[in-house]
């Protein structure tokens, strides 16, 4: 027995040095094996893209040149050196090849649907007169089929001396066809005399609240909630035709760099709320079961609403997949400046008994905010004219009463576009969002001179007064009312130079690329509670990012900048085919 132990402890020492070894050689053993055999373990990425000058949009490490991607996310993000052990016998390799990048755009304001289906529609944008609006309409009127509808969108009588059409222009090249053309800024309809007199409106015809009918020589338009009269009796576009939209606005938004959006969808004053919720059960949340979701979506549904609302995010939460979020609730205040419905303290200078247009009863407004917040949801409010935003700073400081609160849920004020003295010291006070469109600024120069003067027209656009009051800023388009292009947003922003004009307009409202980049990515995501999975490449993010042609932040007036490459989730969804020109 004795003798058994000695030999049993011989052996033992004979094996410790060599299992000790063993141990010690154990990390670098597994290494090999993972190298050669193909296993890869959670650390090792998908993709790692190199050799590019990468703006992060994260405070933390604003400025990097690589990223590694795993399971379409971010799995580390700076130098190329930090990658090396990121790397698998899978891995891909994409060289950057020195190229821009940033996060992918977020658009925090616009119509998506509607935007794929205008896509497909008469677009007037480039009319320049009457003339050419005729030739238009009269070219569509000679394909279409006796007694269709002829919808068109985009006039801006701005562009022909700011006489509004009639309908006159309409009646003798359109005979056989009822002629529904919306304004630029959809707060404005043309109709034809048979559109009129198919739906029925005549000398007798009341104006509807938040809305008003033309009846001077202008008749034929109609206005805001007005627009209904005749929109209603519009044959409504299928549900096929909706998914369709869909794709194409979708596939527009990733040629143009934007990979999210926020949707404030087909619902303007007047018009029934269901048309959102359809959307959003039979287009949004179809997509996504289907996996055809392309570009993640915020969706904002009716005030009106706001009780379905809560209960959809009490039982589903906010967050209802990585493609589609419920942001909150949105209302009117006004209408529009080119529309002389924008609500201001003074009258229009081109129409002295005009103050512009209360779209909705401010007693209704402020009681519906209040249960709105009272259920935890982001409310956003459009408000346009000074008196507006005054209204509803007013509005959302009354709503809660607790000024703490309101950070939290983060109101915001669609548009902001002209303000009063104190406003932008309020927003920032209050801690109110102001949702702003730059590209405006080439559709309310000339109008708004015209209609405000001088003096008032130097208080428009304040992004830089916003800024410097603690506001956080957030950039969209509106589309379609103007293009979906955040590259054109941000040369607005930062050089605030319309067509026609030789300087700037405001020159000390101009804001730094930085700022006007961060109003289009994380900015814009905090502005819908979406900052924890995307608006920066950060760690744990989404890897949304687009490729430029050019660094932004040496851009001349006489560059034009373009997207060359979008990626979601760390794969290529668009990639372009030519150089632009």
């Amino acid at each position: 027995m004795g003798q058994s132990f000695h030999q049993l402890l011989k052996i033992l020492a004979f094996l410790l040095p060599i299992i000790l070894l063993a141990a010690s050689r154990l990390p670098a053993v597994v290494k090999v094996l993972q190298k050669f055999s193909g296993l890869q373990s959670r650390h090792v990425a998908d993709t790692i893209f190199t050799n590019g000058v990468i703006w992060t949009a994260d405070d933390k490490l604003p400025w990097a040149d690589s990223i590694a991607v795993r399971n379409g996310k971010i799995l580390h993000i700076g130098s190329s050196m930090s990658m090396q052990d990121l790397v698998g016998s899978n891995t891909n390799h994409v060289d950057l090849e020195g190229k821009f990048v940033t996060p992918g755009f977020m658009d925090s304001h616009v119509h998506f649907i509607p935007g794929g289906l205008q896509l497909q529609m008469l677009n007037l944008h480039s009319t320049r007169s009457r003339e050419e609006l005729e030739e238009q309409v009269a070219m569509v009127a000679q394909e279409k089929e006796k007694g269709s509808w002829i919808l068109g969108f985009g006039w801006n009588h701005e562009n022909w001396g700011g006489n509004l059409p009639n309908k006159s222009w309409l009646d003798s090249i359109t005979k056989n066809h009822p002629v529904w053309l919306t304004r630029i800024d959809g707060h404005m309809g043309l109709a034809n005399s048979i559109a009129l007199a198919k739906v029925g409106v005549n000398s007798e015809t009341h104006d509807p609240q938040g809305g008003a009918i033309i009846r001077d020589e202008r008749n034929g338009v109609l206005v805001d909630a007005a627009m209904m009269l005749v929109s209603k009796d519009i044959p409504q576009s299928s549900q096929e035709e909706c998914r369709e939209a869909l794709k194409r606005a979708s596939k527009h938004a990733l040629s143009r760099g934007v990979t999210s959006v926020v949707d404030f969808g087909r619902f303007v004053p007047g018009a029934s709320t269901r048309r959102v919720w359809d959307d959003f059960f039979e287009v949004y949340m179809w997509a996504d079961a289907v996996g055809s979701m392309d570009v993640r979506v915020s969706i904002y549904f009716p005030l009106e609403t706001f009780i379905e609302v809560a209960d959809l995010v009490k039982e589903k939460g906010h967050v209802l997949s990585p493609w589609v979020h419920v942001g909150g609730v949105k209302a009117f205040a006004d209408g529009s400046l080119g529309s002389s419905t924008a609500l201001f303290h003074e009258p229009y200078l081109d129409d002295v008994n005009n103050y512009g247009l209360q779209v909705a009863d401010p007693d209704w407004l402020l009681q519906a905010t209040t249960e709105a917040m009272d259920s935890s949801l982001q409310v956003a409010i459009h408000a346009i004219g000074d008196a507006a935003n005054d209204q509803i700073l007013s509005l959302y400081e009354a709503a809660l009463g607790n000024q703490s609160s309101l950070p939290y849920l983060r109101p915001r004020i669609e548009h902001a576009q002209h303000l009063s003295t104190e406003a932008p010291a309020r927003f920032g006070a209050l801690g109110i969002i102001a949702s702003v469109q730059p590209q405006h600024l080439l559709d309310d120069a000339y109008p708004a001179l015209r209609k405000l003067g001088k003096e008032r027209f130097k208080k428009s656009y304040l992004f830089q007064s916003l800024l410097q009051g603690g506001a956080r800023v957030t950039f969209g388009s509106d589309w379609p009312v103007t293009k979906l292009d955040p590259l054109e947003g941000i040369q607005m922003a930062t050089k605030r130079v319309p067509h026609g004009f030789e300087q700037p307009w405001l020159v000390e409202q101009r804001i730094s690329v930085e700022d006007a980049l961060k109003g289009y990515t994380i900015v814009g995501a905090y502005s819908s509670h979406m900052e924890e999975n995307i608006g920066s490449l950060s760690q744990g993010k989404y890897a949304d990012f687009i490729i430029l042609s050019c660094n932004l932040f040496n851009l001349s007036m006489e560059v034009v900048p373009f997207v060359l490459a979008t990626y979601v989730g760390g794969l290529p969804v668009y990639t372009i085919q030519k150089e632009a020109t």
